[in-house]
C-alpha cells in the first residue's frame, strides 16, 4: 500500500473536543493576562504532538510569541530543550552556548515574555529532556512566571523524570496546572481519521470493499488493533492492514509498514545491541513472551536477556505483566520489530520457537504463526501444521482458518486424500466469511473428482456444496445436491445410529427445505433418519435437535415444541462458545422457535448469544439470520427502537451478500416498527417501505418470504390500506394464503384479515376469517394468538352493534396480550375496545381504557397508538353530542349538533342518521371504499369507519352492500347535497 500522504495529516483533530476545550481554556486565561502552565500527556502515538500543534494554532491566533522545542535523547547539553526553543524563534547566538541555561536564566527570560503581548514556550518529549532542563521545567512548574506567559510540556509518563511527575502532579492538585490526557480515540473517530489519511471508510482502506456490516466489523477490529492510537493506525493502514492476518501479520505490505513506522524503528536503533537481540526474539515469540522462551530463541545467556529486558522496560518497549510474562507496550510495536529483524534472523527464531512449542506438545494455532513465516524455507513441516491449526480455529476464527488452509494448500500436493479434505475446510471458511462465489468455484471443483473420495469425505463435500448453493438462495440446486449426497448414505442397520457425516448431510438438506417452506418434509426426514437422543452433547446433534423444534413450534404443534424446547434450550446453554460454534445456525432455530411459542425473553437470550457466536465479521449468513429474528422478536415484544436497529444492519449485510428475501424481510420488520412509532403523519413513506419488501420477496417461495409478507399486510391495516392488507394476504404469495401456510401465527394473521375486510364493510368475509382464527387459536392455545383471535370477534361484535358482547372480549384480550408480552398489541386493543366500553360501561370506563392505552404507548414510543386514542376520545365525545367536531375537526354542515345527532329529513330511513352519517352513507352506497371517502371528506379512515358502524345499526344492515336498497333516490339526492 503506498505511503500516505503527509498532507492528509493537516485539519482540525479529530475526536478531542474534550482536550481541545482544555487548551481553550488556557489560551484565555493568557488572553486575559494570566499565565498557565498546560501538561500534554499520554502513551505513545496517541497524539499529543498534534496537540500542541494545535495549542499553538490557537496562540498564534492571540499575536502572542511563540517558541516550541523538542528534546534530544542522550547527550544533550543542560537546559537543551529550553535553549532551542527560544533559538528557533530569537535566532542562533541568541544565548550564550558557552553557558549553559540555569534555572535563574531561563526564568528571567520567561519573566521578560511575559511583559506585555506575553509569550508561549511549548515543548515536546519532554520525557527525554537532559538534568538541566528537568530541573528548569520544575522550578517553571512549581513556581509559574507571573503574568500572560504559557508553559506546555508533552511527555510520556512511564518515561519523564520523576522530580518532574511529581512537581505536574502537585500543580493539577492545586490548580496551577491544567492537565491534557491523549486518551486513545474511540472507534468512530478513528474511522474519520482513516477516511482522511487513506480516501476512504477503514474497510476500503483495508482492501474489503463495500461499506457494509462486515465493513462495520473490519473497521471495529483495526481500531482494535491500532489500540486507539492515530500513529497506529497511520502504521497499519501503510502496512496494508488485512483482517484475515491480523495479529499473526500486520499487513501485506511490510515495506509500507516499515517506512511509516520510521520514527519507532529510529527509537529501537538506540538501545544496546543485546537488547535489539531480545527485542527482536521477542518479536519472534509473539505476545505474551516468557524470559526463558526469549534466551532460547536468542541464544543469549539468561542473565543477559533479563539485563536487556530491564533496559527495555524502562525504555517503555516491552511491559511486564505481572505474572512473568512480558508483552510489547501495544501489538503494532512487536509487527515493527518483527519487520526490522533481517530475513536470516527471522528464519532462524521462527524455527527455534516452533521446535520449543513442539516440544510443549503445543496445539497447532500456537505453531501456525512461525510455520507461516517458515514457508518456503521448511515447507514440508510448515504446510501440514497450517492445516490441522485451520481445522481447530475454523468454526471460531474462520477468517484465519481461510488464511492458513489457502497457504498451507500451496504447499500440499495432489494424490490421496489430504489435499480434497483441506479444500473443503477452506470451502467452509470462505462461506462462513461470506465469500459465497469464492467458495462455490473450490467446492464444485472438488465435486468434480467426488468419486475418487471416501464416502464420508464426499458427504462432507456435497455438504458444502449444498451450503452454498442454499445461501445463495439458488434452492433447487441445493436441493439437488442434498439429496445426490444423502443416496449415498450406508443404512446403518436396525437399532444403529447414523455416523456423524449423514447426521451432518441430512441437517443440511433439512435446513434447505426449511428455508423453502417445507416444514412438513424437513421435519419427517429429520424424525425418519435420526435418532434426535443420540449424541445429545455434539453441536451437530444439538443443532438438528433444534432445528426439529423449529419445525414442530412453525408447525403449531406446541405441545410438543414446548417440552423440546426446554430439552434444546438446556443443551444449547451448556455448550461452550466455541462448542457452538460448529453449528452456530442452533441459535437461530431456537430462538425463531421460542418467538414463535412467545418466549420472547429466551428468544432475545439465545439470539444474542448466537451473534456473539458468530460475530466479528464471520459467519455471515447466521449473522442475518440472527438479526433478522432478534429484529422480529423486539417488535413482538415492543422494543421499537432497538427492533428498527437490528433490521437496519440485517438489511445492510442482506444486501452485502446478495440475498433479495432477508433485504424484504428486514424491511419489513423496519415499516412494522415504524408504523407504530412514527404515526400518520410519515405514513405514505412508511407504507412505501412495506409495498417495497413485498416486492423483493413476492417472487419467492420460502419461509422469508410469508414472514415478510404478513409483517407488511399488517403495516398496510394500520396506515389505511386494508384492501391492500387483503391483497398481500391473498394474492402476493403466489396465490397461497399466507396466513394459512403460517400454521403458528395463523390465529394473528387471520385476525388481521378480519379487520381488513371489516374496515373494507365485507362483514361475511369477516366473520369466516374469524372463525378461522378461532380454530386455530383453540389448537395453538397461546396467549398471544389467542388474544388476537378474540381482540377479532370482538371488533365483528362491535360492527354488529353487540358492544355488550365486545366489551368482554376486548378486554380479556388485553388480558391475555399482557401474559404473552407484547405490550404494544395490549395498548392498541385498549383503545380499540373503548367504544364497546362507552355504550356499556360508560363514559367514564371509556376514558380509563385510553388512558391505560395512552400511558403504555408513551411507555413504548408507539406514536400511532397514541393519536389512535385522541381520535377514539373525539369519536366517544361526538357520540355523547358534546361536540361539533369529529376526530378530525371537521363539523357538521355548521348545524351545531353533535355528529351522531340524527336529524330530521322526512320519513325516510336517512331521516334515522345525522349530517355527516347521511354523507358518508350515501357516498358508500355509490360504492366508494372508506379510504376514498375519508380522502373525499378530510377525514380519517377510522372515524368514516365508525359512522358507517352507527349507519348499519341504525338502518338494521350488516354490510355497504345493502345501503343503494334502503337509501335509495334519498341517498343519491343525499349525496348531491352533501358533497
Amino acid at each position: 500500500m503506498p505511503l500516505i500522504s503527509p498532507s492528509r495529516f493537516d485539519g482540525p483533530l479529530v475526536g478531542r473536543d474534550a482536550e481541545s476545550a482544555r487548551l481553550e481554556q488556557a489560551v484565555s486565561m493568557l488572553r486575559l493576562g494570566h499565565g498557565a502552565v498546560v501538561e500534554v500527556v499520554g502513551d505513545p502515538g496517541m497524539g499529543k504532538t498534534s496537540l500542541l500543534t494545535a495549542l499553538a494554532a490557537m496562540v498564534a491566533g492571540t499575536g502572542t510569541r511563540l517558541a516550541r522545542g523538542n528534546a534530544v535523547r542522550g547527550g544533550a547539553a543542560p537546559g537543551q530543550i529550553f535553549a532551542s526553543a527560544w533559538e528557533e524563534l530569537l535566532g542562533p547566538g541568541t544565548l550564550d552556548r558557552e553557558a549553559s541555561l540555569d534555572p535563574q536564566s531561563a526564568r528571567a527570560l520567561a519573566a521578560g515574555w511575559a511583559v506585555g503581548a506575553g509569550g508561549a514556550v511549548l515543548l515536546d518529549d519532554v520525557q527525554w529532556c537532559d538534568p538541566g532542563s528537568v530541573e528548569i521545567a520544575v522550578g517553571l512548574v512549581r513556581n509559574p512566571v507571573p503574568g500572560p506567559f504559557l508553559l506546555a510540556l508533552a511527555h510520556r509518563p512511564r518515561q519523564t523524570s520523576p522530580a518532574l511527575l511529581a512537581a505536574l502532579d502537585d500543580g493539577v492538585r492545586i490548580g496551577t496546572v491544567i492537565r491534557v490526557e491523549a486518551v486513545p480515540l474511540a472507534a468512530d473517530a478513528l474511522c474519520e481519521l482513516a477516511g482522511r489519511w487513506a480516501g476512504g471508510a477503514i474497510a476500503k482502506a483495508a482492501g474489503t470493499g463495500a461499506g457494509t456490516a462486515a465493513d462495520e466489523a473490519c473497521d471495529h477490529r483495526l481500531g482494535e488493533a491500532a489500540g486507539g492510537s492515530p500513529r497506529n493506525l497511520r502504521i497499519l493502514l501503510a502496512g496494508g492492514w488485512d483482517p484475515v492476518l491480523w495479529p499473526f501479520q500486520a499487513g501485506g505490505d511490510p515495506g509500507g509498514l516499515l517506512r511509516e513506522a520510521a520514527a519507532l524503528t529510529s527509537e529501537l536503533d538506540l538501545v544496546s545491541a543485546d537488547a535489539g537481540v531480545v527485542l527482536r526474539g521477542a518479536a519472534i515469540l509473539g505476545d505474551p513472551f516468557r524470559p526463558e522462551d526469549v534466551t532460547e530463541v536468542c541464544g543469549l545467556p539468561t542473565d543477559r536477556v533479563l539485563a536487556a529486558l530491564g533496559e527495555l522496560s524502562r525504555a517503555d518497549l516491552v511491559r511486564a505483566r505481572g505474572d512473568g510474562e512480558f508483552v510489547f507496550r501495544d501489538p503494532v510495536l512487536g509487527h515493527v520489530v518483527h519487520e526490522h529483524a533481517s530475513f536470516s534472523e527471522q528464519s532462524a527464531g521462527h524455527r527455534r520457537a516452533l521446535d520449543l512449542l513442539v516440544k510443549r506438545d503445543a496445539a497447532a494455532t500456537a505453531l501456525a504463526r512461525h510455520a507461516e513465516n517458515l514457508l518456503g524455507t521448511a515447507s514440508e513441516t510448515a504446510a501440514p501444521i497450517l492445516a490441522r491449526a485451520a481445522a481447530e480455529v475454523v468454526a471460531r476464527d474462520p477468517a484465519a482458518a481461510a488464511h492458513w488452509s489457502r497457504l498451507a494448500l500451496e504447499y500440499i500436493p495432489h494424490g490421496g486424500s489430504a489435499r480434497p479434505e483441506l479444500e473443503i475446510l477452506l470451502c467452509r471458511a470462505l462461506i462462513a466469511v461470506g465469500r459465497l462465489d469464492e467458495a462455490r468455484t473450490l467446492v464444485h471443483r472438488v465435486l468434480g473428482h467426488v468419486a475418487d473420495l471416501p464416502w464420508q469425505l464426499a458427504l462432507r463435500a456435497y455438504g458444502a456444496a449444498a451450503d452454498v448453493e442454499r445461501l445463495l438462495c439458488r434452492y433447487a440446486e441445493a436441493e439437488a445436491i442434498a439429496a445426490t449426497a444423502l443416496s449415498l448414505l450406508p443404512d446403518p442397520g436396525p437399532g444403529k445410529t447414523l455416523p456423524l457425516e449423514a447426521v451432518m448431510m441430512v441437517y443440511e438438506y433439512a435446513l434447505v427445505q426449511t428455508l423453502r417452506g417445507d416444514h412438513v418434509q424437513a421435519r419427517e426426514m429429520i424424525r425418519a433418519a435420526v435418532d434426535t437422543t443420540a449424541r445429545p452433547v455434539h453441536p451437530t446433534e444439538v443443532a438438528i435437535r433444534c432445528l426439529e423444534l423449529c419445525q414442530d413450534s412453525y408447525l403449531g404443534d406446541v405441545e410438543t415444541a414446548v417440552l423440546a424446547m426446554r430439552q434444546c434450550a438446556n443443551a444449547v446453554d451448556a455448550l461452550a462458545d466455541p462448542q457452538a460454534g460448529q453449528s452456530p445456525e442452533m441459535f437461530a432455530t431456537l430462538g425463531i422457535a421460542e418467538l414463535y411459542l412467545e418466549r420472547f425473553d429466551d428468544a432475545s437470550r439465545h439470539l444474542k448469544r448466537g451473534l456473539k457466536v458468530a460475530s466479528g465479521g464471520t459467519q455471515l449468513h447466521v449473522v442475518l439470520h440472527l438479526l433478522l429474528a432478534l429484529a422480529s422478536v423486539d417488535v413482538f415484544s415492543g422494543r421499537l427502537e432497538t427492533s428498527t436497529e437490528w433490521a437496519v444492519q440485517a438489511e445492510r449485510l442482506a444486501t452485502a451478500i446478495g440475498s433479495e428475501e432477508g433485504v424484504g424481510l428486514a424491511k419489513a420488520v423496519q415499516a412494522s416498527a415504524m408504523i407504530w412509532t412514527r404515526g400518520q403523519r410519515d405514513v405514505r413513506e412508511i407504507l412505501a417501505l412495506a409495498e417495497s419488501a413485498i416486492a423483493d420477496v413476492e417472487s419467492h417461495r420460502s419461509w422469508w418470504a410469508l414472514s415478510a409478507l404478513g409483517l407488511a399486510a399488517q403495516v398496510q391495516l394500520l396506515g389505511g390500506d386494508p384492501e391492500g392488507a387483503l391483497r398481500t394476504m391473498l394474492e402476493r404469495a403466489d396465490g397461497q394464503d399466507v396466513a394459512a401456510a403460517q400454521p403458528a401465527l395463523e390465529p394473528s394473521l387471520k385476525g388481521v384479515m378480519a379487520m381488513a375486510a371489516l374496515r373494507c364493510g365485507d362483514l361475511a368475509a369477516a366473520r369466516r376469517w374469524t372463525e378461522d382464527a378461532e380454530s386455530a387459536a383453540a389448537r395453538l392455545a397461546l396467549p398471544g394468538q389467542t388474544a388476537s383471535a378474540m381482540r377479532a370477534r370482538a371488533a365483528l361484535h362491535l360492527a354488529d352493534g353487540r358492544p355488550d358482547l365486545a366489551v368482554d372480549l376486548f378486554e380479556r384480550a388485553a388480558d391475555r396480550f399482557e401474559r404473552a408480552g407484547a405490550p404494544i398489541q395490549r395498548a392498541w386493543t385498549q383503545a380499540m375496545g373503548a367504544a364497546a366500553a362507552d355504550a356499556t360501561q360508560g363514559h367514564d370506563a371509556a376514558l380509563v381504557w385510553l388512558d391505560a392505552a395512552s400511558v403504555a404507548a408513551d411507555a413504548l414510543g408507539a406514536l400511532w397508538v397514541q393519536e389512535d386514542t385522541v381520535r377514539a376520545r373525539a369519536e366517544l365525545e361526538i357520540g355523547r353530542g358534546d361536540g361539533d367536531g369529529d376526530a378530525d375537526g371537521d363539523t357538521d354542515g355548521g348545524s351545531g349538533v353533535g355528529g351522531d345527532a340524527p336529524q330530521a329529513h322526512g320519513d325516510g330511513p336517512l331521516g334515522m342518521l345525522s349530517e355527516r352519517e347521511r354523507e358518508i352513507a350515501a357516498l358508500a352506497a355509490e360504492g366508494m371504499r372508506s379510504r376514498e371517502i375519508a380522502q373525499r371528506l378530510f377525514l380519517s379512515p377510522r372515524t368514516v369507519e365508525a359512522h358507517l358502524g352507527r349507519v348499519y345499526r341504525r338502518l338494521g344492515v350488516s354490510s355497504r352492500g345493502e345501503l343503494p336498497r334502503i337509501i335509495g333516490n334519498q341517498g343519491e339526492k343525499g349525496s348531491k347535497d352533501g358533497v
